[in-house]
């Protein structure tokens, strides 16, 4: 870097051993004149400023009763015509809240809701009213979809990609789905897809 001014390991590494903070923040002043910090708004002039829209949507009925449960601790409720291993077993409420919130088809005990429906219009409207977010991105794909627009949805849980995936192929919504399990040459190809 500055062979005049780091020109010993070992004393470098003496004066910051990085045990404390005022350790780091004497290594982040020393090397702050070295390092080259690129922002996004700074290197890409193009993109839109990035806005953001926090929209309330009110649960369903489905998703009221299920959380009713899971803070009860109604594991009989949950877990009724479950077999196999999809019990849900409550040990991280948390979590069995956020699934609720997210879509009640998380549950394997609420997809026996949806599994005998005779059509795909059925099985839409069922799949958008069990779920208040589901409703509003339902709202929110149909109005940008006719207006042209892409759109990335991101989600924590792989699941409740399943289902907007699922959602998505019923609507005859044209997507790519990314996860953990798209290899690299794939997911680049997919984003320079959505970016062509």
């Amino acid at each position: 870097l500055e062979p005049n001014k780091f020109n010993d390991v070992e004393d470098f590494e003496a004066k910051h051993s990085l045990r404390t903070a005022e350790q780091i923040a004497a290594l982040h002043t020393e090397l702050r004149p070295h390092l080259l910090r690129r922002v996004i708004k700074d290197v890409e002039k193009s993109l839109p400023p990035k806005t953001e829209r926090v929209l309330r949507v009110p649960m369903s009925p489905l998703q009221r009763q299920y959380y009713k449960w899971i803070l009860k601790r109604n594991t009989g409720e949950l877990n009724k015509g479950v077999k196999g291993s999809g019990h849900v077993s409550l040990l991280n409420i948390v979590v069995e809240l956020k699934k609720c919130c997210n879509h009640p088809f998380l549950f394997e005990s609420a997809d026996r809701y949806s599994a005998n429906q005779a059509t795909n219009k059925a099985t839409i409207s069922s799949m958008v009213m069990s779920s208040g977010k589901m409703v509003m991105v339902d709202k929110l794909l149909t109005r940008l979809k006719e207006t042209g627009h892409r759109v990335l949805i991101f989600s924590q849980m792989v699941r409740m990609l399943d289902l907007l995936s699922d959602y998505c192929r019923l609507k005859g919504f044209q997507h790519q789905r990314l996860d953990g399990s798209v290899g690299a040459a794939a997911r680049h190809q997919a984003m320079d897809h959505f970016n062509a």
